[in-house]
């Protein structure tokens, strides 16, 4: 076998919404740098917008995220392991307040510790 096989499936969890989180934020760099866009004017600018290094990066991590949770939901129901992706949302907290410099809000706050504590109880009662 493999080493993703000799990898507990929370490592690989962990990394896989840690590559999905990053891609987030790589979009957002990537937007950033090439500037706001319509709905309808995405589908003209969608080459050169793909093409965007951050946002092409966004793409390679969110692909192999993908890939990655394909081995974790195959070792774990799904009902266990979908919350777990909740945690990006506190990771894209976490890179835009300290790295794109966004402001974090009480509200921002707040969400994180109930996310951090759903995320606790729910592995208590499931594990």
């Amino acid at each position: 076998m493999g080493l993703i096989s000799e990898v507990s499936p929370m490592v690989v969890a962990l990394v896989s919404i840690i590559l999905g989180a990053t891609g987030q934020f790589l979009f957002r760099l990537g937007m950033l740098a090439y500037g706001k866009v319509t709905v309808t004017g995405i589908w003209r600018q969608l080459g050169a917008i793909i093409f965007t290094p951050a946002i092409f990066l966004g793409f390679l991590c969110f692909g192999l995220s993908s890939f990655l949770w394909l081995v974790v939901i195959s070792r774990w129901e799904l009902s266990y392991a979908y919350p777990l992706v909740s945690l990006g949302y506190v990771l894209v907290i976490i890179y835009g307040t300290f790295i794109l410099h966004e402001h974090l809000t009480l509200p921002k706050i707040l969400g994180s510790i109930l996310i951090l504590a759903g995320i606790s109880v729910f592995g208590l009662w499931t594990a």
